[in-house]
């Protein structure tokens, strides 16, 4: 379980408690990941998180913004297609910060690290390359080969 400090400043001789907490994350017992390995995949989560948010919201006030009225048949499909591509990378951008979160809070209540289809630790190549993955490569695989064969 992740424990949660807070910061205390000290403002002309009184001491002021921050609002907002600092976390400490912590992996799962089973993840084979120590403290610095963790620190280090949390504050990617939250670096990925906050482009993800800047690119969300630039994407979707592309996206939404008008289009001058006095323009040709072809500007405005042309629009239109532009609209609708923004449109699928803001929500791919969506799914993608739904996946971070889920990350982060796993990281906050100590369960991150492992599969969820096996229970088995996530291999920290994985983990660095895309630190908000849900599977061990091993359980992707067969799910994916599973997957294949209902699609016969």
């Amino acid at each position: 379980m992740a424990t949660k400090k807070t910061t205390t400043k000290k403002t002309e001789g009184a001491s002021a408690v921050s609002s907002k907490p600092t976390i400490e994350p912590q992996a799962h017992p089973d993840s084979g990941l120590s403290k610095k390995q963790v620190k280090a995949l949390y504050d990617k989560l939250v670096s990925e998180r906050d482009r993800v948010i800047q690119g969300h919201g630039a994407h979707l006030s592309d996206a939404i913004s008008n289009v001058d009225p006095l323009s040709d048949e072809m500007d405005v499909a042309q629009r239109h297609t532009e609209q609708a591509y923004l449109m699928r990378f803001a929500d791919k951008e969506r799914k993608l910060l739904v996946q971070i979160t889920n990350a982060l809070e796993k990281l906050e209540t100590g369960e991150y690290g492992v599969c969820e289809g096996t229970g088995e630790p996530i291999s920290l190549k994985r983990l660095e390359l895309r630190p908000w993955t849900r599977y061990s490569v091993e359980y992707k695989e067969q799910v994916e080969r599973e997957r294949k064969q209902h699609q016969r």
